[in-house]
């Protein structure tokens, strides 16, 4: 090899080294999970998502609930297109993005695609492929799964970086999160859960309803559950779902509201012990792995 060519793979070993020190650290991608339906964890999920967007961060919501869409219901918008367009080819992955707000994008439920066993190759290819653009974008994944402990929920749950559990006073709630705690823990090995609990009783801060799960989760569990704040009842939520527009821009200064905003500040001051697991792309691609 000759000195000319020596000097062009040195400079270029040098571009790619500083290229990859430059490197921003990938999206990081947490699940929103709930043992039943009812609790309030999507409302949840689009106003944290949206309450770290205000501050800043670059936030994408994917409506995991796959079969039975719920963010486009409670912001009031219909998809062009969904992930099932995205895997079948006819569209793009940057075509089905819904831009809801400012730093704040959406890619709506897809109902066509009922499991993602049910993924062919060249479908999960096409799906990973399409991730590819969105992998430097973003600084927050927020994957609203479906409530319950179905085959989606683990799938998404597995590939996911952090698990947010979201609660209520209710003891159902808080029996079926200890189920899925359960599965995720002792089938899946996912020891580390946050916890939110949702509609607390005005003057308490939920802790109290964290405590009955992390009593359980004590007893007779190997995990770590951290409480990561509460939201208030708030009738200001309902208003704003009727209206089909998310709480934290319709009445800002709701208890709820800045509820929301507390809780999205933990999340933000949570960065520093963070171990990151390759963002978004990995994030698809641990689903389809775990799913074929």
């Amino acid at each position: 090899m000759n000195s000319g060519k020596i000097v062009t793979l040195e400079k270029h070993r040098k571009i790619r080294e500083k290229t990859m020190s430059e490197k921003k650290q990938p999206a990081r991608v947490i699940a929103v999970s709930s043992g039943k339906g009812g609790v309030g964890k999507t409302n949840t999920t689009v106003n944290l998502g949206l309450a770290l967007s205000k501050m800043g961060k670059r936030v994408l919501l994917l409506d995991a609930d796959l079969g039975l869409a719920n963010i486009n219901i409670i912001l009031g918008f219909e998809p062009k297109a969904t992930l099932q367009q995205v895997v079948d080819g006819s569209a793009k992955l940057s075509d089905i993005i819904v831009d809801y707000d400012y730093n704040f994008d959406i890619i709506p439920a897809s109902s066509g695609i009922q499991n993602m066993t049910d993924l062919s190759e060249e479908s999960r290819m096409a799906l990973l492929n399409a991730v590819d653009e969105l992998a430097t974008k973003y600084d927050y994944v927020f994957v609203d799964t479906a409530a319950g402990i179905g085959d989606n929920v683990i799938y998404f749950n597995l590939a996911a970086e952090d698990h947010l559990i979201v609660v209520d006073k209710e003891p159902t709630s808080i029996t079926d999160a200890y189920a899925l705690i359960k599965v995720l823990s002792k089938e899946n090995n996912i020891k580390e859960f946050h916890v939110v609990a949702n509609r607390t009783p005005v003057g308490t801060d939920g802790r109290a309803i964290y405590a009955k799960l992390a009593a359980a989760t004590d007893r007779f569990l190997s995990v770590n559950l951290k409480f990561l704040g509460s939201i208030a009842e708030d009738p200001m939520i309902s208003k704003s779902v009727i209206q089909q527009k998310a709480c934290l821009n319709l009445y800002p200064s709701t208890k709820a509201s800045l509820d929301y905003t507390k809780v999205a500040q933990r999340i933000l001051q949570s960065e520093g012990a963070r171990k990151p697991r390759g963002g978004l792309q990995f994030f698809f691609k641990e689903i389809i792995e775990s799913a074929g």
